[in-house]
């Protein structure tokens, strides 16, 4: 079993989480987890960056990027040997979402877990398309301020209960199980 800590590079206050996985997870699995975990949608491209090397899911990624390694074949282990051992995760390539993925324990005794599990988290994930770190910032600002002339709009569109300060570690849960259904019954079409 492997504890990965991650955080979104750029936010103030630092979004974060922590989590476990199999060490039976190829990083495509890795890829769903984070997603889920953070709270996005996987609406866009994205790419693990492992030093020189980028590990992408080939079927969607432009032979002008370079050589790519497919995300489908690589399993963690293979890329996080040791505790400390970290990486870059790029989400939606347009936003620009970079974040730091650190292993932080690998446990090797049998363990009656169910996997992938959320252990901790601080700060909402930002919603999808706000326009990177900067984006992000201003849209905070604007929700702080009911008499900003694009607060209404920006309620809408985030929904009324969005709090930047709160991690919803029960629902992150919840979102995890119905994503393990989808990894324990696939073998084609996951």
């Amino acid at each position: 079993m492997l504890t990965f800590k991650i955080h979104l590079i750029g936010t103030e206050p630092l979004v974060t989480r922590t989590f476990k996985v199999s060490a039976k997870t190829t990083m495509y699995e890795l890829h769903h987890i984070i997603q889920v975990v953070m709270g996005w949608t996987n609406s866009h491209l994205y790419q693990f960056n492992v030093g020189e090397e980028v590990i992408a899911d080939t079927r969607l990624v432009d032979d002008e990027l370079g050589p790519v390694t497919d995300v489908k074949g690589v399993m963690v282990t293979q890329v996080f040997t040791k505790v400390g051992n970290t990486i870059t995760y790029e989400y939606d390539f347009g936003d620009g979402w970079m974040h730091h993925l650190e292993l932080v324990e690998i446990t090797t005794h049998p363990i009656d877990e169910v996997l992938p599990q959320i252990i901790g988290g601080e700060n909402a994930c930002p919603p999808e398309d706000c326009g990177g770190t900067s984006g992000y910032k201003e849209l905070k600002e604007v929700l702080l301020n009911p008499k900003h002339p694009e607060y209404k709009s920006s309620k809408i569109w985030v929904g009324s209960k969005f709090d930047p300060m709160v991690c919803d570690l029960k629902t992150i849960q919840q979102n995890l199980g119905r994503l393990r259904k989808l990894i324990d019954g696939y073998e084609e079409g996951f």
